[in-house]
């Protein structure tokens, strides 16, 4: 099967699954649930996060319309490492492990396409890992926008403006940084015509210039 052909993760959910609508605030699983559905979002935005033994929650991502979530516990087995919570309406399919599972050995490109995703995921983690450690908040954002701009263009190709449903909040609690430390780090790069910020987006004109930028920081 090309590229062209493919059929991605979250087609291939959205497919065989069954829909469930869900209102805003409304869960999916919790982190440790032993449950093994792996999902797709179809409309609306899905937040995914952990809970830290002081309460906090801790931003992972967020799932929006096309993106895949839950494979991981289908594939291991063992209870959820994260949660999963509707921000807003919103629509996913779900399919049981064990027949994602099953399904995939008939479908070898979507088993690789699976495999791909958890390994952007690994590499993502262990970017945040090494920023938080070293970097500055303003190298720690840039690195973060273009990461995720990046993963966007996997399934927008030939994009010329990256489309982020985030907010300075949520890139702040990402990158774990303040507020005010964020803020500035996007007044650089929109001052330098790299990026466009709006309420509860970013819009990354200049991929290749964010990440020049970043560099000469």
């Amino acid at each position: 099967m090309d590229e062209s052909t493919a059929v991605t993760v979250g087609e291939f959910i959205a497919a065989r699954g069954h829909t469930v609508r869900l209102e805003a605030g409304a869960p999916l699983f919790f982190e440790g649930d032993h449950s093994h559905s792996v999902y797709v979002c179809l409309e609306g935005t899905i937040r995914v996060f952990v809970t830290l033994p002081s309460g906090r929650e801790l931003l992972l991502g967020r799932k929006h319309p096309g993106e895949a979530f839950g494979e991981l516990s289908a594939i291991d087995g063992r209870p959820r490492s994260a949660s999963a919570v509707a921000t807003e309406p919103s629509v996913v399919a779900h399919l049981p492990g064990e027949l994602f599972l099953a399904d995939l050995q008939d479908e070898p490109d979507v088993a690789i396409s699976v495999l791909r995703a958890l390994a952007d995921q690994h590499r993502l983690a262990n970017a945040r890992l090494r920023a938080h450690n070293s970097d500055s908040a303003l190298v720690r954002c840039g690195h973060m926008l273009v990461e995720l701009s990046t993963l966007k263009l996997r399934h927008d190709r030939g994009a010329k403006r990256i489309e982020l449903a985030i907010s300075q909040a949520d890139i702040a609690e990402w990158i774990g940084a303040t507020r005010e430390s964020t803020a500035r780090a996007l007044a650089h790069f929109r001052g330098a015509g790299a990026i466009e910020t709006g309420r509860g987006r970013i819009i990354v004109r200049d991929v290749p210039g964010l990440a020049a930028l970043i560099e000469s920081a």
